[in-house]
């Protein structure tokens, strides 16, 4: 299998809050908003994009809508970024209003400084320094 380019696309239910929080929180550039069709899409690095389509639209192409949504389930999907000075960004989503989960933490094992929040759909974010 040869794979030109990759992105993550994450399932939300409110797009709109969504791709606020992705493009005003965390400032990632916008490559397509199409909030009234349910997709949004966001340049992260020149070779990283995420995208959000609206849940409801996927579970009606996979013809799952009948299924329940798992709810207060351990998390199955992050988005997990390598960022520099982890502290300083962690300072700015708090004064922007993100909540973290767990604030930054060294994890002496990998040789990491590592800090989770979430998204307003609940997907579970990570940044990542490495200690060296």
């Amino acid at each position: 299998m040869e794979v030109q380019s990759a992105h993550t696309r994450l399932f939300v239910d409110d797009i709109a809050a969504c791709a606020q929080f992705y493009q005003d929180v965390l400032k990632f550039e916008p490559i397509a908003l199409h909030i009234e069709k349910g997709y949004a899409e966001f340049e992260i690095t020149k070779s990283v994009r995420v995208s959000l389509f609206r849940r409801q639209e996927m579970s009606e192409i996979l013809r799952t809508s009948n299924l329940p949504v798992a709810d207060d389930a351990q998390d199955k999907v992050g988005l997990i970024l390598h960022v520099h000075d982890l502290d300083s960004i962690y300072h700015e989503l708090r004064e922007a209003g993100v909540t973290f989960a767990e604030p930054p933490t060294q994890n002496n094992e990998f040789a990491l400084k590592v800090a989770y929040f979430r998204d307003p759909a609940d997907t579970l974010i990570g940044l990542f320094e490495p200690m060296m």
